[in-house]
């Protein structure tokens, strides 16, 4: 559907709901406005009596159809899915979020507002709010560390509080079980290893082996996975941390959203772009013992955690090399990512020498 029409059908499908949705905000009409279109879909926002800041926000799913190739790098379990499967995950996350979260001081939550089953697409309330990723962002040196430390350790300690609400709230489930053994998670130790391809990441895979082979059971602790558990989909604001964009397809072992929470921190674009110029470690730490003190406590064993990091941490850096644009964009990121492999081969080595401690 072209952009023009879909925000007429929009007007039509969402002016009768507003004044319930919305029961504190008298309005006499509502606009629908075009914030972003790509391909993988379209985002509007929702405003009341043209009123700047949005009340709601609404997304378009596409169907993905011909895609980039993929590379040749192994990965944990993936299957396609349509547009309109993704939605219905997206919306029942959204509504597991909201009752999990929804009672708990510090924790925001985007309220699910209408399905559109036939369009694949959700309207939210809009939290008008910088993601956490924005929030670090601000201390880099390339922004004059001109951001607040104190919010972003905050925003990072809500992060895996979380996290452990969302799970604990969560609760038994029969979505199929991905990366749920320590087989699997030694197997494709050893795939990445053998994909990054130098003697020192074969090393690091090698050790990683011996670490995943002593710390962790047979079976992992699983639960429901939100998807993408990144700093990109945290809105902070006030003290209060909302939660989107979640995806909750499988059961992953317990420590698998926050160590890509850590990770997705530590290989910032910035920090490797920049070869690690654009934070200091003292940070970088307080960030990560922030999250992950609010999700384990702080006496829990963190072996079997930092074992299973360094397999997040080598399957995101694959993907790094392997990025399958082939435009200038793409070119230019793989050519800098594959300089700064010191940078992740010394983050690998960090994680081994704190799980064997």
């Amino acid at each position: 559907m072209a952009v023009g029409r879909l925000v007429e059908t929009l007007n039509r499908r969402i002016a009768p709901h507003t004044h319930e949705w919305f029961p504190e905000r008298p309005h006499s009409g509502i606009d629908v406005r075009l914030l972003a279109d790509r391909p993988k879909g379209v985002l509007l926002t929702v405003h009341l009596d043209g009123a700047a800041v949005p009340a709601a926000l609404v997304k378009i799913r596409r169907e993905s159809g011909a895609s980039p190739v993929a590379g040749t790098r192994p990965r944990l379990r993936q299957e396609a899915a349509t547009a309109r499967k993704l939605t219905l995950l997206e919306w029942d996350g959204l509504v597991a979020i909201q009752q999990a979260c929804g009672e708990t001081p510090g924790l925001g939550v985007v309220r699910p507002l209408l399905l559109m089953r036939d369009e694949a697409g959700i309207v939210t309330t809009f939290v008008d709010a910088p993601t956490l990723r924005d929030v670090v962002l601000d201390l880099s040196r390339l922004r004059g560390g001109r951001g607040s430390r104190t919010e972003a350790v905050a925003g990072c300690a809500l992060a895996g509080r979380w996290l452990r609400t969302f799970q604990e709230h969560t609760g038994p489930s029969d979505r199929p079980v991905r990366q749920g053994t320590r087989d699997e998670v030694v197997d494709r130790l050893r795939a990445y290893g053998e994909f990054l391809g130098s003697p020192a990441w074969r090393r690091l895979a090698g050790a990683g082996v011996e670490l995943v082979t002593g710390l962790l059971p047979d079976e992992l602790p699983v639960a429901v996975g939100h998807g993408d558990f990144a700093p990109r989909n945290m809105l902070l604001r006030d003290g209060r941390l909302s939660v989107i964009d979640p995806l909750p397809r499988w059961r992953v072992p317990v420590y698998d959203d926050l160590c890509r929470l850590l990770v997705g921190i530590r290989l910032l674009g910035a920090q490797v772009h920049t070869h690690g110029l654009a934070f200091g470690s003292g940070l970088l730490n307080d960030l990560e013992e922030a999250a992950v003190a609010a999700y384990l406590g702080p006496t829990t064993d963190r072996g079997p955690l930092r074992a299973y990091q360094l397999m997040i941490l080598m399957d995101k850096w694959s993907a790094s090399l392997d990025n399958p644009r082939h435009d200038l964009a793409g070119r230019l990121s793989r050519r800098s990512a594959a300089l700064a492999d010191h940078r992740a081969r010394a983050e690998a080595k960090r994680l081994l020498d704190l799980a064997s401690d």
